[in-house]
Parts: C-alpha cells; sequence; structure tokens
C-alpha cells in the first residue's frame, strides 16, 4: 500500500513537473514526456490492477494540470499501458534499459496515432495541429535521454526497505 501511495506521488510530482517546469525550460519540439517514462514503467511491471490504477491516476492528473479536454491523456496513456501489457504477454520484455526505451519510444508513436484519431472525438480537431517529423524525432531523443535517470529512480522506490510490493496476479 505504502509503495502504490509513492507510485501515486510520484506520478503527481512528474505530471506537475511536466507541465509547469519542462513547458517552461525547454522549446516544445525538444520536451520529454516524462509520464510515458512512467506509464512504460508501469506498463512493465507485472502488477495489473495496480498499474492501472496507477496509470488512470496519472492521467487524471495530467489532464488536470495540462490544461487538455478532461479524459485526452487518461483515454492515452490506459491504451499505452494495455498496449504495453498486451506486449508483455507476446514478447519477453526485460528489465534492460534497451528494451524500455524502444517500449517509449513505441509508445511515443502509439500516442501520436491516438492523438489524431482522438482529436476529432474530444472536439479539438479546430485547434489540433500535428507536429512535422522534425518536431517528433528530437522529443523521442530527448524522452529516451530521459529514461535512464527516471527508470533507476522508479527501481530505487520499489527497492526501499519497507515497502511490501504487492503480489502480481496469476
Amino acid at each position: 500500500m505504502l509503495l502504490f501511495l509513492i507510485l501515486l506521488l510520484t506520478a503527481y510530482f512528474l505530471s506537475l513537473f511536466q507541465s509547469a517546469v519542462i513547458s517552461e525550460l525547454f522549446p516544445n519540439f525538444l520536451k520529454p514526456d516524462l509520464m510515458l517514462i512512467f506509464i512504460t514503467y508501469l506498463g512493465t511491471s507485472p502488477f495489473l490492477i495496480t498499474g492501472a490504477v496507477l496509470t488512470l491516476g496519472a492521467g487524471i492528473f495530467y489532464d488536470t494540470f495540462s490544461g487538455s479536454p478532461f479524459g485526452l491523456f487518461l483515454f492515452l496513456y490506459l491504451g499505452i499501458f494495455f498496449l504495453l501489457k498486451l506486449l508483455g504477454k507476446i514478447l519477453i520484455l526485460g528489465e534492460n534499459l534497451s528494451v524500455r526505451m524502444s517500449l517509449v519510444a513505441l509508445a511515443i508513436a502509439f500516442q501520436l496515432l491516438l492523438l489524431i484519431f482522438l482529436a476529432p472525438v474530444f472536439g479539438i480537431l479546430v485547434n489540433f495541429s500535428l507536429p512535422g517529423a522534425n518536431w517528433i524525432l528530437p522529443q523521442v531523443v530527448t524522452t529516451c535521454a530521459a529514461c535512464w535517470p527516471l527508470f533507476r529512480l522508479f527501481k530505487i522506490l520499489a527497492a526501499l526497505p519497507g515497502l511490501v510490493t504487492p503480489q502480481p496476479m496469476a
């Protein structure tokens, strides 16, 4: 339970940091997507229900702080989470950083694809502009560069003494 609360607070602070600080420090095409790294971590963890609830919380937090239509990132993050869980059933996803970085790049591509199809659903088609290829690649590179410290942080948080990790469902 304590690990769940720590990860929920981590999602809260990551969404606040990404929407308030990262947006001011980096230009639009270089902003790393820290929440996708968190969702990728949850998607590669063995905990289905706990990960889904944390993903739901992360989506609500980011929808609240980013000013996007409510439910947009909630739906995107749940879709990415369950896509990663599905890939985990088909493929053997390891703990190494290169696999997780590849999954983050895949999550960015899936997020972009979902944004294209969800823009009319959420009524943001008028305000929506699709970034060009010269914007997508730098964002993938900066997000993958931010993977190592964040995955290291998540591993340290999960290994704190005194925390009981939830048992995966069989």
